[in-house]
């Protein structure tokens, strides 16, 4: 296994100091210069694909820059596409973009008995206008003692997952624009491995974890700020954690019994962790706005609405910490390696002549988690018309399970049946989710005390709004149910 660590100068230098890793060490480290030049042509035709020519020791090979829909793991290598291409099939002319130049010490050490290659590189990265330094590191091993070397080296200094490549960042270094986001909204499935391969089971819970972990990464950054950027990436990473527990749960009988529980832990920990922060900034900027235009210039309920974002501001700052804290960094790491891991993905045993033992494909693994998802939630809608709200927040669980698993194999299915599926599970869960968004709203406010406490004239007004509100929102959801339950399974 090959994990890499982004790090500062400085994190770096202070490997050097760390005496658990030194103590490690066999042998002595060797140090070489290094140099990284990626090409493209002026019009940055290359970069259109998501690709770069990267030239290093006289050696050239066409390399990704972004993901793309293939799978391209955070944490792991580049892919390379293409080794010492043909120049007739490359954009012309072709010129330095930026280049990576320093040094890199190579040592390597015992983990657990097992050794690991540590790699740290240390130099500036450059472009025609700018220049900024950087630092990477990269282990090499068996997968336990890569796991607990990088664990070893975040618990000391602050290193993470890196969120883009060293070209990536000398790309954007030259074209003065932030580097793309690796991954973003819901993951998609490739239409086969790198090797031209069909997706196993395994290979495609590999992608979509790997996907939605790039996704939880790289908005971290931005959810620790107060200004409107904040909101929208807790947001997005509270949306990636439940899409990635939706998935293990998904494929949890495709693992070897136990080999899923330690991530689906970590990630439920981190929904936690995001969770206080996001319905504090949904009551704050979508419920506090729309009860202050019914009843403007309330005195009372204004002063409700600065506990409101005194509140706020306590949890996001409570967030901020958290998501700058070493323990986030170890958390970026483990998830990055159970990603890459082998360890749980299944092997497969001796098939009987009449193959009679096979699991099922993807293919078939994908239809019947849908049907199983599509029946659960038929069963649970029954009479919606009487359902009590609890009742409902339950229908509304299992139709956002139903469309994390449309959303994840609709690359599996042609023509419009699961975009449809998809498009009246997003109408139903969303009429739906305005009365969790009262039932959570009611659970905040007991924490400013509730109709009791010093707000209860204003909490009182709250109430009585969500609760028409509700009322108003019934109907619509009869009906967008009933546009669901007509539906042809279409993976069928």
């Amino acid at each position: 296994m090959e994990l890499e660590l982004a790090a500062s100068a400085e994190a770096v230098a202070g490997l050097s100091r760390l005496k658990a890793l030194t103590a490690s060490r066999n042998g002595r480290p060797r140090t070489q210069s290094v140099k990284i030049v990626w090409h493209d042509s002026p019009e940055h035709a290359l970069l259109a694909e998501g690709l770069t020519l990267a030239e290093q020791r006289g050696v050239r090979r066409l390399e990704r820059v972004f993901p793309g829909s293939a799978t391209w793991l955070p944490g792991q290598p580049v892919p390379v596409v293409g080794e010492a291409p043909d120049p007739a099939a490359l954009p012309s002319p072709l010129a330095p973009l930026a280049a990576f130049e320093g040094r890199q010490t190579i040592s390597v050490h015992q983990f657990g008995g097992q050794p690991v290659v540590v790699t740290v590189a240390r130099g500036i990265l450059r472009s025609v206008t700018a220049e900024h330094p950087a630092a990477r590191i990269w282990l090499s091993g068996e997968e336990p003692a890569v796991r607990a070397a990088a664990v070893l080296i975040a618990g000391a200094e602050p290193v993470a997952v890196p969120v883009t490549s060293l070209a990536a960042e000398g790309i954007a270094l030259a074209t003065g624009r932030p580097a793309n986001p690796r991954r973003d909204g819901a993951p998609e499935l490739p239409a086969a491995l790198p090797d031209g391969q069909p997706l196993g089971v395994s290979d495609a819970l590999t992608h979509i974890i790997g996907h939605l972990i790039d996704v939880i990464l790289a908005n971290a950054p931005m959810a620790v700020r107060l200004d409107g950027e904040g909101p929208e990436a807790v947001h997005q990473m509270r949306v990636a954690v439940r899409r990635a527990r939706s998935a293990l749960s998904i494929f949890r009988t495709a693992a070897p019994d136990g080999a899923l529980e330690a991530i689906s832990a970590s990630l439920k920990e981190l929904g936690s962790r995001l969770g206080p922060t996001r319905d504090w900034d949904v009551f704050a900027e979508e419920t506090a706005p729309a009860i202050q235009q019914a009843l403007p210039n309330d005195e009372r309920l204004e002063r409700l609405i600065a506990a409101v974002s005194r509140r706020r501001r306590e949890c996001q700052k409570a967030l901020a910490g958290y998501l700058g804290s070493s323990t986030f960094r170890i958390l970026g790491i483990e998830l990055a390696w159970f990603a890459a891991a082998r360890f749980w993905h299944v092997v497969p045993e001796t098939i009987s002549e009449d193959a009679t033992n096979q699991p099922p494909g993807l293919a078939d693994f994908a239809g019947q988690v849908l049907h199983h998802r599509w029946k659960k939630l038929l069963s649970l809608g029954k009479r919606i018309e009487d359902l009590d709200i609890p009742s409902l927040h339950g229908v509304r669980l299992r139709a956002k399970r139903a469309r994390y698993a449309a959303e994840m194999f609709s690359a599996l299915y042609h023509g419009k049946g699961s975009n449809r599926f998809i498009r009246r599970l997003s109408g139903l869960q969303q009429r739906l989710g305005v009365l969790n968004d009262g039932a959570v709203a009611t659970h905040l406010l007991a924490e400013l005390g509730g109709p009791v406490g010093r707000h209860a004239y204003a909490t009182g007004i709250v109430i009585g709004f969500l609760a028409a509100r509700a009322a108003r929102i019934r109907p619509r959801i009869i009906r967008a149910f009933e546009r669901f339950r007509r539906q042809p399974a279409y993976w069928a």
